[in-house]
């Protein structure tokens, strides 16, 4: 197998660990929000995340590793100061809208990823565009719910998910282009995760700092700081150093069907067939979009020699 094509698989295996690792936040935090409300568990999440990523890069540093302050910083802290922003306009968006409109609404990421993409120069092949639309079936199809009403729709709440799903978008694009591919994703997630809590820590200070009681919750607090966070951030960056944003946007879906898994499997809740037929679709246009991206890789490695 040729470099560019390892390149390709290494990518779209870090992109699945990041959505799998992610997707498990469903299963840590199901109750943290209404026990801390969404500033508080954004301020425990992110500062505790960057403590973490932090004492790691420092300690790799003693050790031989990258130094992290040998990095574009003004780029990184921006950065993550626009991750902290879109996830805080995520819990307003889900706090106005059912989870089923949401999820659709949100998805809506890799589409923008891949247009965004296309305006800027790179311009996908074009089965790209079949794969991504496989994949938004597969999200519609996994939320039912949309088929039976949703009760009233808040004109903010979407309009505050479309901009979280831009931002998103943004955020991705503009981390491919500025960042550059040698640093490695622990020490892109350690600066993205200061700047998020930057942005986190004086509203949740304003906001009334909720502090977890009890062995228990503070455990359930760092679990979901080290998992969805830490090593789903540290897997993300990773995946951006090999394959195109478009690509990383498409794989990130699956985090969909994973959710549904992890219901199953933990929470014992009953699945409808057709939520599983659409985790189904989803997946298989998820394959789809890296197969086209291997031979996308194959060729150019052709055309290079």
């Amino acid at each position: 197998m040729h470099r560019r094509e390892q390149h390709a698989v290494r990518g779209a295996l870090w992109a699945v660990a990041s959505s799998t690792a992610y997707s498990l936040s469903s299963v840590v935090g199901k109750d943290l929000l209404d026990q801390l409300g969404p500033a508080s568990l954004l301020f425990w999440r992110f500062v505790i995340a960057a403590a973490v990523l932090w004492v790691a890069v420092l300690l790799w540093q003693r050790a031989g590793g990258p130094d992290p302050m040998a990095v574009p910083r003004g780029r990184a802290l921006a950065l993550g100061v626009m991750f902290g922003l879109l996830v805080l306009v995520g819990f307003l968006a889900l706090d106005r809208l059912d989870a089923s409109l949401y999820i659709v609404l949100v998805y809506l990421y890799p589409v923008f990823v891949v247009v965004g993409s296309s305006l800027l120069g790179t311009r996908p092949p074009p089965l790209t565009w079949l794969a991504l639309a496989i994949v938004m079936v597969g999200v519609v199809m996994t939320v039912p719910e949309l088929f039976t009403g949703v009760g009233d729709v808040s004109a903010v709440g979407v309009a505050l998910t479309l901009a979280q799903a831009v931002i998103f978008a943004a955020y991705m694009i503009i981390n491919a282009r500025v960042m550059p591919r040698e640093v490695d994703g622990v020490v892109t997630a350690a600066w993205i995760m200061l700047g998020a809590s930057l942005v986190v820590a004086p509203i949740a200070l304003l906001d009334g700092l909720v502090v977890p009681r009890g062995g228990g919750r503070v455990f359930e607090v760092a679990l979901f700081a080290l998992i969805p966070t830490v090593v789903s951030g540290i897997c993300f960056f990773r995946a951006m150093r090999y394959i195109a944003p478009g690509a990383v946007a498409m794989v990130l879906t699956v985090e969909v069907a994973l959710v549904i898994l992890w219901s199953v499997l933990f929470l014992g809740e009953e699945v409808r067939a057709i939520r599983l037929a659409g985790a189904t679709v989803l997946v298989g246009g998820v394959l789809l979009a890296q197969l086209v991206n291997i031979r996308e890789s194959r060729i150019n490695a052709l055309l290079a020699t």
